[in-house]
């Protein structure tokens, strides 16, 4: 059983509901800075200038992002407020949208973004934004993985990135605009499954495969190379924690090997985790409002899938945790946490066995830290919910507040 997955600081969940009305998000500091420590401290070991970008779009809470920046990441954005945020906090690193307006791509280069193009036909908006001396390109290599099909990001039916075949004529067009300094990005998949242990170091093969052959073609040499995120994260107990130095290690070795073989000058390595980062850092914390005796148990809690949505669209597991407010006598019975969202999809976590529940009894989602709060949503009018975070002095410190049903109407024209 995976210690990772199942960890769960029960004392400070249990005082946090004791001052704080539920439900709510709580994120633990120190573990976020473990992990941001194991991934930047693995792949620099290997490349000792390798700089992290952190996914905002996982968790954009600014003091989660703080936290973040204090441990010397920068930032991977992919839209205008995710821009706009942390140029608040004073930061940038890569912007990778797609689809992307010139308007959006000129707010997160004036941000001091370096521009990520996901396509040819956004080259000419340079013209209207302004040429900069640095570009990159996300290149699609054609192959890709994920533990959910509408997570893959690259191969045939994926909207996303330049065509492997066509990123010599892409480069060209931009050195043709007086583009100087050359940069390359993919992003392949989204939690990537834990047992393809070779996955990265193939994917970087393929990508250092392309850059030779822009090198080749146009002589133009990559300076940066972003391996892009999809570090998995186990969200099931029996699921094993990616070996992140044995990942940084192979990544090493296809560096060796690529470059050696086709003579290239070592480009500066990035890479952009997100989940990897915040998602077991965080737990989404409710109590149990109702039982049901149906044709199954359904235990009923005042959190829903607007705050945590990914087990509604993706049919994700979360492990779930009851922590007993009376006397546990250790029972156990098999049932579904339910919200109160109008949609049957609206299950937290389907047949599972644990302790048998009373009115009042504290539930924990894990694994809540990443996609949880940042894919949440209104649906049914739902508001969405406080988040605190539990620093290492061990006090807890509200950082949102809960939405309120007038925030809901607030843009309204009555």
């Amino acid at each position: 059983m995976n210690s990772e997955v199942v960890y769960l600081p029960k004392e400070a969940i249990t005082e946090a509901v004791r001052q704080f009305e539920t439900p709510f998000f709580l994120y633990e500091e120190k573990k976020l800075r473990e992990n941001c420590r194991n991934f930047r401290d693995s792949f620099r070991k290997y490349f000792p200038s390798f700089q992290p970008l952190y996914a905002v779009k996982a968790n954009a809470n600014p003091a989660v992002l703080k936290i973040v920046m204090d441990e010397e990441f920068d930032f991977d954005a992919s839209s205008s407020s995710e821009t706009w945020l942390t140029q608040k906090l004073g930061k940038a690193g890569m912007f990778t949208g797609n689809y992307t307006t010139a308007a959006e791509l000129k707010l997160a280069k004036d941000a001091g973004y370096m521009l990520n193009l996901d396509d040819i036909t956004m080259i000419p908006f340079l013209k209207e934004i302004g040429v900069p001396e640095f570009m990159s390109l996300r290149i699609n290599p054609g192959v890709g993985n994920a533990t959910i099909e509408s997570n893959v990001f690259a191969g045939p039916n994926a909207k996303y990135g330049v065509p492997f075949e066509r990123a010599a004529e892409a480069y060209k067009a931009l050195a043709d605009l007086g583009v100087k300094r050359f940069g390359i990005h993919m992003m392949t998949g989204s939690n990537v499954p834990i047992k393809e242990k070779t996955y990265f170091a193939n994917i970087v093969r393929k990508l250092l495969e392309v850059v030779a052959d822009i090198k080749q073609k146009t002589g133009i040499e990559i300076e940066l190379l972003n391996m892009g995120g999809g570090f998995g994260v186990p969200y099931r107990p029996e699921e094993d924690s990616l070996n992140m130095d044995e990942i940084a290690h192979s990544v090493r070795e296809a560096f060796d090997e690529q470059c050696v073989k086709y003579g290239l000058k070592e480009p500066q390595l990035m890479a952009e985790p997100g989940r990897f980062i915040t998602a077991d850092a965080g737990f989404l914390v409710g109590k149990v409002t109702v039982i049901k005796d149906s044709y199954k148990k359904f235990v009923g809690i005042d959190a829903s899938s607007n705050d945590m949505p990914r087990p509604s669209i993706y049919d994700a597991y979360h492990h779930a945790s009851v922590i007993k407010l009376g006397v546990d006598d250790g029972k156990k019975e098999v049932v579904s946490i339910v919200g109160t969202i109008c949609e049957n999809n609206d299950q937290l976590a389907k047949d599972r066995e644990l302790p048998v529940c009373e009115i009042g009894d504290i539930v924990v989602i894990h694994n809540s830290g990443g996609h949880a709060y940042a894919m949440g949503h209104n649906y049914n009018g739902k508001v969405r919910h406080a988040e605190y975070l539990l620093g290492l002095d061990g006090q807890f410190k509200k950082i949102r507040r809960a939405e309120t049903i007038e925030d809901l109407y607030s843009t309204i024209i009555w």
